[in-house]
């Protein structure tokens, strides 16, 4: 592992540095900061010092960024000096807190030491635990659990309808416990040898051209958020997932220069991702920074609570719901459609304007067939960026001619947001 010191720490340049080796950036201003870079993307901050009492380097980790952010791993960082001053030892304090005895315990463990924080995956396995897990067995001694038990979480949520969620419920409960088992908190998981509930069919709905102009048209009048529909009308024009769309950043969006680059720590192959943007995209992120003010999200969500001070982004389940909710005005009640198939859809669009699979896979930021071979994987490095570009401009008026119903597509067409 590499170490580096002496780099200004400014948010923009924690957001947008990346390395190639796991690399731990010390802060010139915070004596003993320091914020760990992954290959993946991942940005930690972590707290060294020196123990008082036998003058051993010790070392308490802080959070995640950009959770914790840089004003609050500083005010942490001086919090802990002023601390260790007094004969304070954090590092072993925080080792003693690490008992997990019951399940509730053991998934807040579980999702703050291993489940990644900002990822699409880990918002909806909290959901999961809070809403089936968590008033089942939360109260449990982790030694306790039978497989009896989640036997009955996953029923229950069959039980109710819900065949699929059953599947993803068993998923999150099964990684949650076999990290358990990883961290030597249990010596088995309860949940080994079960399978799932129901036996799933992969989805290969995509929308025609028809519904294209039901949707699109319909969003106009669906009762829903501004930023929803922008974030929807994103999804379908950039082809990019859900979550990543309304989990982007300001930062991310290069509107000058039509561009954006989702970083690794929010793509699902864990590697930057370029967009290149369409007269439409820029336009839609145009008008969803115009209404998203002073926050670091274009699509920012309302606060539940009063209490709630943290800028947060908007959830994509939400616009999943949202989506749902409004199936009668978007055309789609008779054959229902999802935020995902949008996402399907551009890909079917683009094949059918004879875009080749190999760049469709790079605008979806899918592994080409390509990529899995040896000399796709080792020396094959052409960013395709202009392929890409030429796909999306293209999708974006084949999209309006769609829309418009004119013949050829010339302007990017009005989309209002109210």
């Amino acid at each position: 592992m590499a170490e580096r010191g002496g780099k200004k720490f400014t948010v923009r340049w924690i957001e947008t540095v990346s390395v190639k080796t796991r690399t731990d950036f010390t802060d010139p201003d915070v004596k003993g900061l320091a914020l760990r870079v992954t290959p993946t993307g991942s940005k930690s901050w972590a707290y060294s010092y020196r123990r008082q009492s036998d003058g051993r380097k010790r070392r308490v980790t802080l959070g995640e960024f950009p959770t914790v952010s840089l004003h609050q791993a500083r005010a942490k960082a001086s919090g802990h000096r002023a601390a260790i001053a007094e004969g304070a030892d954090p590092a072993s304090e925080k080792t003693a807190h690490k008992k997990v005895e019951t399940v509730d315990q053991l998934l807040d463990r579980y999702l703050s030491d291993y489940a990644p924080a900002e990822s699409k995956w880990t918002a909806e396995v909290r959901r999961i635990f809070k809403k089936d897990v968590r008033p089942a067995i939360g109260g449990h001694k982790i030694t306790a659990v039978t497989k009896a038990d989640i036997l009955a979480i996953l029923n229950a949520v069959k039980d109710r309808g819900a065949g699929v969620t059953s599947n993803r419920t068993l998923a999150a409960v099964r990684k949650a416990f076999n990290w358990a088992v990883s961290e030597g908190y249990l010596n088995a998981s309860p949940v080994q040898g079960i399978g799932q509930r129901v036996k799933e069919q992969s989805r290969s709905r995509s929308l025609s051209e028809r519904e294209i102009h039901a949707f699109w048209t319909g969003l106009d009048n669906a009762k829903m958020a501004a930023g929803t529909k922008l974030a929807l009308r994103l999804a379908l024009v950039t082809g990019q997932r859900i979550g990543e769309v309304c989990g982007a950043l300001k930062s991310e969006v290069n509107l000058d220069k039509a561009e954006w680059l989702i970083p690794a720590r929010r793509v699902k192959n864990r590697r930057d991702h370029s967009v290149p943007l369409s007269p439409m995209a820029v336009e839609l992120f145009r008008q969803a920074v115009g209404l998203s003010r002073e926050s670091p999200f274009p699509f920012p969500s309302r606060p539940r609570s009063r209490l709630v001070k943290r800028e947060q982004h908007l959830a994509s389940h939400g616009v999943g719901h949202a989506m749902h909710g409004a199936l009668k005005e978007l055309g789609l009640a008779g054959n229902p459609a999802t935020p995902h198939d949008l996402r399907r859809t551009v890909a079917s669009q683009l094949a059918a304007m004879g875009i080749g699979e190999n760049v469709v896979a790079r605008v979806l930021n899918h592994a080409s067939e390509i990529g899995k071979t040896i000399t796709g994987a080792v020396y094959i490095r052409h960013s395709f960026a202009a392929e890409k570009r030429h796909a999306l401009e293209g999708w974006a008026a084949e999209l309006e001619r769609i829309v418009t119903g004119r013949p050829e597509a010339v302007n990017v067409i009005a989309m209002r947001h109210s």
